[in-house]
């Protein structure tokens, strides 16, 4: 009897070698989920400007040029178009105090040597003051107009970057789709949702891309067309008021030496002693 329990374990025993426990079903299904999971987290813990980067392809490298070139252009615009040097506090002082003082000829030539909107402005009015009040406003006005026509041309930059911009984010999502469609054409059975998506990025990045370039463009195009005309109607009130300190030093020339004279060779404005 006690040998025969033994044969019993024996034979039990080499059961157990040959087949192993395996886990239960359940233990398997966990297992699957658990790996799926690691994986999900793995993707998911992906930057989102690193998958902006991938999806975007080489539509998002090119409004990323634009890009820099528009925060250049207005980075340069900003520091241009102010009032401080459209109308240096120190030119006005300074020539200002040499009117006072009558040295007409000094005040002029600091004008001619300022590259500032007001010195371009009231140096060529003073050049025609010699004949008159009216030709002195009008080579003003042109003056005025010939800066003010120079800054608004450089403003057209920016709308052309705020038009370009959609524009070349429409081509990204045209691309985009046509990526999605040649996963649904070329795939043997039912395309994977996952290479789908690849295309669809690429295509909701550009548009999203091309828009966010677009709307700063056209904000500061309009805002910087104010400033221009603000500051050009600001120039014309400071160069007119100087322009009247600089008759009493202008000597008008004789009717007949008058004619004899080109327009270009007009006697600027004279130095008087106090």
């Amino acid at each position: 009897m006690v040998f025969r329990l033994v044969l019993i374990s024996i034979f039990l025993g080499f059961l157990l070698l040959l087949n192993p426990p395996r886990p239960a079903l359940g233990q398997d299904s966990s297992r699957v989920a658990a790996e799926s999971a690691e994986k999900a987290k793995a993707k998911d813990s992906k930057s989102i400007f690193w998958w902006m980067y991938e999806a975007s392809g080489p539509i998002g490298l090119v409004i990323l040029v634009m890009s820099f070139y528009l925060i250049a252009l207005i980075s340069w615009m900003s520091m241009e178009y102010r009032r401080s040097v459209a109308i240096p506090d120190r030119l006005v002082r300074d020539v200002g105090d040499l009117l006072t003082l009558k040295q007409y000829t000094e005040a002029y030539q600091k004008l001619s040597e300022s590259p500032s909107f007001l010195g371009r402005v009231l140096s060529a009015g003073v050049r025609k003051l010699p004949s008159g009040q009216g030709p002195a406003q009008r080579a003003m006005e042109l003056a005025n107009d010939d800066a003010t026509m120079a800054m608004e041309h450089r403003t057209t930059y920016l709308a052309t970057v705020g038009t370009l911009g959609p524009m070349i984010g429409l081509v990204g999502t045209v691309y985009g789709m046509i990526l999605s469609f040649r996963v649904i054409a070329t795939a043997g059975g039912s395309p994977q949702a996952s290479d789908l998506a690849a295309g669809i990025s690429t295509a909701l990045f550009a548009t999203l891309e091309g828009i966010a370039l677009s709307i700063p463009a056209i904000f500061f195009h309009a805002m910087f067309r104010n400033r221009i005309a603000r500051l050009s109607l600001e120039v014309a009130l400071a160069a007119e008021t100087l322009l009247e300190q600089f008759g009493p030093g202008i000597r008008a020339p004789h009717p007949l030496a008058a004619s004899a004279v080109s327009p270009q060779h007009r006697p600027g404005p004279a130095s008087t002693t106090s």
